[in-house]
């Protein structure tokens, strides 16, 4: 018997690169599921087998393979006929904006010497579907909250997607007024107090959101707590972990919790005369980021 609440690691704690995928109470099922992957050669598999109350519990791990994170081309060419292909003349102009956003975060970290592992492949092409499901033409803080949180939604990115979203959000408010600054947000693990109670509650939304039914069965084998990198943990006494709908209510979640941070973040930089400005649509978003490119 332990004497403390066993708590489920989210990721494999020798390399959290590997994000848990399966849990099971037989060997069989963890053969299974190991084979099931082992088909794919896009992901590698690690387990881990820990000792609760109710017996040996397995914990299947798994990470994405990719050569690079970043699309590849043999020339010129092939870059423009690829953005040409993919992407309107004016999505082109949010997505060049992201790729100097996030250049940018890497060029400073590595001027740092921080450590930068890319956890999985950059997907750009979910960058347009974004853009999409944003409801243009209301006010300001409201489009610049769903382009934030439609963005960490998708996690576009191959790491960093917080700070990118952050970082995009700042282009977008800049857009309609030169002067206003995103007030300082710290970065990883030494995030400012005002920021970090958003980028850790985002993080705890979109693990609900992600893996409700793996936190249903981990719960059922005796797990009380969950926790993720960075040590955010999820009590999950707390949650409902029978809720059917639990992807579109945990997004609503998101998108509730990302308009406080815009609203702060507005405060903070001594901007909250841009709530009463309207905004004026994607199509003069993307000709504004143009004009200032």
């Amino acid at each position: 018997m332990t004497d403390t609440p066993p708590v489920l690691p989210l990721h494999n704690p020798a390399d959290n690169r590997f994000s848990l995928r399966f849990i099971s109470d037989t060997k069989q099922d963890l053969s299974k599921k190991k084979s099931q992957l082992s088909n794919k050669s896009t992901v590698e598999t690690i387990h881990v087998e820990e000792s609760l109350d109710k017996g040996i519990i397995y914990l299947l791990y798994t990470r994405p393979l990719f050569e690079t994170a970043f699309p590849t081309f043999e020339t010129h060419d092939d870059v423009i006929e690829w953005f040409t292909a993919n992407f309107s003349g004016r999505d082109r102009q949010v997505l060049f904006a992201i790729i100097d956003i996030f250049d940018g975060i890497l060029t400073e970290k590595e001027n740092l010497g921080a450590d930068i592992s890319m956890y999985k492949k950059m997907d750009l092409e979910k960058i347009p579907d974004i853009l999409n499901r944003v409801e243009w033409r209301q006010l300001v803080p409201d489009v610049g909250a769903e382009l934030l949180s439609y963005f960490i939604l998708a996690h576009p990115m191959p790491n960093t997607n917080h700070r990118t979203g952050i970082g995009l959000l700042d282009r977008y408010l800049t857009s309609y007024d030169g002067g206003f600054a995103m007030p300082a947000t710290g970065e990883a693990d030494q995030w400012y107090k005002w920021a970090r109670e958003f980028i850790y509650h985002s993080k705890r939304i979109l693990t609900l959101r992600n893996q409700l039914p793996l936190l249903r069965w981990a719960h059922q084998y005796g797990y009380e707590c969950a926790e993720r990198k960075e040590g955010i943990q999820i009590t999950l006494e707390e949650i409902d972990l029978d809720r059917a709908d639990y992807r579109s209510y945990y997004a609503n979640r998101h998108l509730d919790r990302t308009r406080k941070f815009v609203e702060t973040a507005l405060e903070e930089a001594d901007a909250t005369h841009l709530r009463q400005e309207t905004d004026d649509g994607k199509r003069a978003f993307g000709d504004r980021l143009r004009k200032n490119a």
